[in-house]
């Protein structure tokens, strides 16, 4: 079985994290040969992946993984078209791939072999995130042309894929999905990675977490609209008043967003507030570095109220940290009875949630305890089985 993979659009978080687990485990659960065909030329039993030039070396490849250059400059767009419409199905095509998976959201419509569609992005059918960007003045016409992009994407697809219940019940809000070819498949964590993290190799540098010795409050992420940092900054104020040493450690930082204005509003208003000196920005963070950040925090704060899973959640749940979260379903789907929920853009409420988190130590530990279990529910090998399983069935209907 040979396998195209169209992640053009993978350039950073947890779309380049998926990539890397897959091409890891994928090819280990792929058959060399399909049962109902014929024997064929060598070099079945392949992964071939596209991703961006940056991308690559972030990626495995080996005997069974060729990892190739997305050849255009630009991921959207026209070119971008064209790369999904008439280059990728011509290489296809060519070289004899048995299913092409699309995991980026977009697909090719008329593709020579069986496609399985990854849907992964709800911001495109969340009517929070609709209102939220017209509350800031935003245009909607390329989130809207992207949404039925998507849904045209998935009408073509032989199988979609989705990373939660609740993304595939925000998609349901909008199109027919038939149960036989639709698979909600939760994404996984490399427990490898993370014991590699209480090494040497995984000590954090000198200086790059505040020497106070007061709460350490995480979020790793970069800043978007949807992350809704605006709330837990908002929510310091009270915090700080109940833990006067707290801080707010991000992996944010002005460099690594499109929402430059938005984001330049938030330091703002953070200055305003008198909390600036309770954030503490690291910028982007090596993977091999992550593991000790969580270790070194006392709770895991995610306020993002329009995600298809949420990577960093389980990826703190595993480093048994407490995860305090907004109230989202998604959210609820990935931490269960593990986490803390609070009203998405209720400052005090979550200011509340925190609290009641670092001022109970018994609750702390009981919640440490929780996250470890939740965490051992999601594995990259399990996700790459069902998705192997997944691509044999589609080749199987044909």
């Amino acid at each position: 079985m040979r396998i195209f993979i169209n992640a053009a659009s993978a350039h950073m978080g947890g779309a380049v994290t998926y990539l890397k687990h897959l091409l890891e485990r994928l090819p280990q659960q792929l058959p060399q040969q399909l049962p109902q065909q014929p024997p064929r030329q060598e070099g079945r039993g392949r992964v071939v992946a596209y991703a961006p030039a940056a991308t690559l070396h972030q990626v495995p490849t080996g005997d069974r993984v060729e990892t190739r250059p997305y050849p255009f400059a630009r991921t959207q767009g026209l070119a971008r078209l064209y790369f999904d419409q008439v280059v990728l199905p011509l290489q296809v095509q060519r070289e004899g791939g048995d299913v092409l998976f699309s995991a980026t959201g977009f697909g090719t419509l008329y593709s020579p072999v069986p496609q399985v569609l990854l849907v992964r992005n709800m911001k495109y059918f969340d009517p929070q995130y609709y209102e939220t960007r017209k509350s800031l003045g935003r245009s909607m016409r390329r989130t809207r042309l992207r949404r039925w992009h998507s849904l045209l994407s998935i009408w073509a697809a032989d199988a979609v894929l989705f990373p939660t219940r609740a993304m595939q019940a925000a998609v349901e809000a909008h199109i027919s999905l038939p149960p036989a070819t639709t698979h909600a498949v939760h994404y996984g964590f490399a427990a490898d990675r993370a014991a590699a993290g209480k090494g040497p190799e995984g000590l954090l540098p000198e200086g790059l977490l505040p020497e106070d010795d007061g709460p350490v409050l995480l979020n790793v992420s970069t800043y978007a609209i949807h992350k809704n940092l605006e709330t837990l900054v908002e929510a310091l104020p009270r915090l700080r008043a109940q833990h006067p040493r707290l801080t707010l450690v991000t992996t944010t930082s002005r460099t690594q967003t499109a929402d430059t204005a938005e984001y330049d509003a938030l330091k703002a208003r953070a200055e305003a507030l008198g909390v600036e000196d309770a954030w503490t920005e690291l910028g982007y963070v090596p993977h091999g570095q992550l593991f000790r950040l969580y270790r070194a925090a006392d709770a895991y704060v995610f306020p993002s109220f329009t995600e298809s899973f949420g990577h960093s959640m389980v990826e703190a749940m595993a480093a048994g940290l407490p995860v305090v979260a907004a109230d989202t379903a998604v959210n609820r789907e990935v931490c269960a009875a593990a986490g803390t929920y609070f009203s998405p853009f209720c400052p005090a409420d979550c200011a509340r949630a925190v609290h009641a988190v670092l001022s109970a130590p018994c609750r702390r530990a009981h919640m440490r305890e929780a996250s470890l279990q939740r965490a051992d529910a999601f594995s990259w090998t399990t996700h790459a089985e069902r998705l192997a399983a997944l691509f044999a069935d589609v080749t199987g209907r044909t």
